[in-house]
């Protein structure tokens, strides 16, 4: 049983000493950046605050219990979970309509035009620019069908006076990604302006 762990482990040194020197230190100099990736995969990974899980559970019921109703999308009984400015922007933004010549074309909270069907908190990291990053996959579809993959979200969340996490901005997927807040400064300032800033 132990001579082909021999045999083998000959052939891996041999494979090894043939190759050229620089290679060689090549792949020493990347040994210790191996050895950090499953922490920074760990990292990742980690999973949220409650408080956090909560504040975002407690968005998405609110999500998909709003669907079917009429009229424009009324915010206000969510401004808590989200910074004062992100939720300032959300509510502007809303009150626009077709007729203003600029308005909010998709969901904000799935990044989509189809339905909600829940979501999941995958996990959190710190974000960039502070707080916490929280990735959340949304559930979407058409009709009473949910899709085969979700949309992956990053919520980025900071600590609000009262120390509870507040949204601050939602960075969606694409190519490239693009960001709730920058969305919304642009469509209000185009409002303002009546034209795009170049």
């Amino acid at each position: 049983m132990t001579q082909p762990t021999s045999d083998c482990m000959a052939v891996r040194k041999q494979d090894i000493s043939s190759l050229p020197r620089w290679l060689t230190a090549c792949a020493l100099c990347l040994l210790p950046l191996l050895v950090l990736l499953p922490d920074h995969a760990g990292a990742a990974s980690a999973p949220c605050p409650a408080s956090v899980v909560d504040q975002l559970d407690g968005l998405y019921r609110w999500q998909v219990a709003r669907q079917d109703e009429r009229g424009p999308i009324d915010l206000s009984s969510q401004r808590g979970r989200f910074t004062p400015g992100l939720d300032q922007q959300l509510r502007a933004a809303h009150q626009l309509n077709p007729a203003d010549g600029r308005f909010v074309d998709f969901d904000v909270f799935s990044g989509t035009q189809v339905r909600t069907f829940g979501a999941r908190v995958l996990g959190c990291a710190p974000a960039d620019q502070g707080g916490l990053e929280a990735r959340v996959a949304v559930q979407v579809g058409l009709g009473k069908r949910p899709a085969d993959a979700p949309v992956l979200l990053r919520y980025r969340l900071v600590a609000g006076p009262s120390g509870a996490w507040r949204i601050a901005d939602i960075t969606y997927p694409g190519e490239p990604a693009f960001r709730l807040s920058s969305f919304l400064s642009e469509l209000l300032d185009i409002q303002r302006n009546g034209d795009v800033k170049r």
